[in-house]
């Protein structure tokens, strides 16, 4: 099994991107292209993803997006 990282800088872009789109912000295709790409083979990403889609459903539930 490998274990594969992120350096420091692509991790707050990352982060940057998911409270974007947790928030119901604009995420341009390309950064959700590079999203899917790192959940794919990072665990991190991929729950930290699936928490931002919760939240933007949640808000878009309450009418607040």
């Amino acid at each position: 099994m490998t274990i594969r990282m992120l350096t420091t800088e692509t991790r707050r872009r990352l982060e940057k991107v998911l409270e974007r789109l947790g928030n119901g912000e604009t995420v341009s295709l390309e950064e959700r292209i590079q999203l899917k790409k790192y959940a794919i083979h990072i665990p991190f990403v991929a729950g930290k993803l699936t928490q931002a889609l919760r939240r933007r459903e949640d808000l878009s539930s309450d009418g607040l997006i």
